[in-house]
């Protein structure tokens, strides 16, 4: 029930918000620079969704869809009135393609920073993902350079166009489907099974599971006090592996939503830290990170080209 509230509350306020001057008003604006490293775990749960992501310089943002006949709407859980939620054009398309259109630059950011957009299909995988595919085709056919787009080649790789927004498919993933397309507008995001596998990091770019799949018996740890040393070695090993293919990688359902295990991954090399604490993850990665933030976004910028993460990867974390 709690659930339910939540996401009726959600939607009602996002459906009214959107359609409302008003609320064009007093959105934050996004940050001028990015923040390195920053991930909002279902993003579309905060007051304004996107928005509050942006003005704390997020670089990838989450948010769950369901398919309701034709509309794909945004919530956690189903409800039995989907017109009460608010649709992913609405809450995400829409302004991300006003916001690349307004900077011009390649990216969402004043800095030329991309934006990755973790899609959690919540419904029937093939059915949700083809209505996603259809209405993403629809927005990069007015807007060419919105999304990184990913075309077969004859030898059976992907020619890869940068975009403005990586779009990462989560959740029920139609895998076969996505491998048998020609033309995609979207990439895989992976799990622990998919490390080793040699699956190109232009269909899988970016590695995403459950913390306690990695790190179970000896390895278990609540997120107090000090990281255990060999949980510490086991997260930079993990990153190395995935570093490895050049892909990058994210834990959710972490121990602590905290200092206390944020540090622990930004020590560990984690590309993306999962959060639902925009304000606190933005302050934290601020006061650890050295290097000038423009270096970093421009470097980020490179997701575009997925085979050139490492490369990210390597100018994200040399300097700490």
């Amino acid at each position: 029930m709690k659930n339910l509230i939540r996401t009726l509350a959600v939607g009602a306020i996002a459906t009214s918000c959107w359609v409302g001057q008003a609320y064009a008003n007093t959105t934050p604006a996004p940050a001028n620079q990015s923040v390195p490293r920053t991930h909002a775990h279902n993003d579309y749960e905060h007051e304004y969704p996107l928005f509050d992501a942006l003005s704390n310089g997020f670089i990838s943002v989450e948010s769950d869809i369901w398919l309701y006949g034709n509309d794909l709407r945004v919530a956690h859980d189903p409800v039995d009135n989907p017109t009460t939620l608010p649709t992913i054009q609405d809450l995400y398309l829409t302004p991300l393609r006003n916001l690349a259109a307004q900077v011009n630059n390649g990216g969402i950011y004043a800095d030329g920073t991309p934006l990755i957009l973790l899609v959690d299909v919540k419904s029937e995988g093939i059915s949700t993902y083809q209505r996603l595919h259809d209405i993403l085709g629809e927005y990069a056919a007015d807007n060419p350079g919105l999304f990184t787009t990913y075309t077969k080649n004859a030898s059976g790789g992907y020619e890869v166009k940068e975009g403005a927004v990586n779009v990462i498919i989560s959740g029920n993933r139609p895998r076969d489907y996505m491998l048998s397309q020609d033309t995609r507008y979207a990439a895989y995001d992976g799990r622990q099974a998919d490390i080793g596998t040699a699956i190109a990091p232009e269909f899988i770019p970016l590695i995403s599971d459950n913390w306690n799949r990695f790190f179970t018996g000896e390895l278990a740890w609540d997120g107090t006090g000090t990281i255990p040393d060999d949980t510490k070695a086991a997260i930079e090993n993990i990153v190395a592996q995935v570093h490895g293919e050049n892909k990058i990688l994210r834990f959710w359902n972490l121990p602590k939503d905290a200092p206390s295990v944020w540090g622990p991954l930004f020590d560990g090399g984690v590309d993306l830290i999962n959060t639902d604490n925009l304000v606190g993850l933005s302050q934290y990665i601020k006061s650890r990170t050295t290097q000038t933030v423009p270096e970093s976004s421009s470097s980020f910028a490179l997701l575009g080209v997925l085979g050139a993460s490492m490369l990210l990867t390597r100018r994200l974390h040399s300097k700490r």
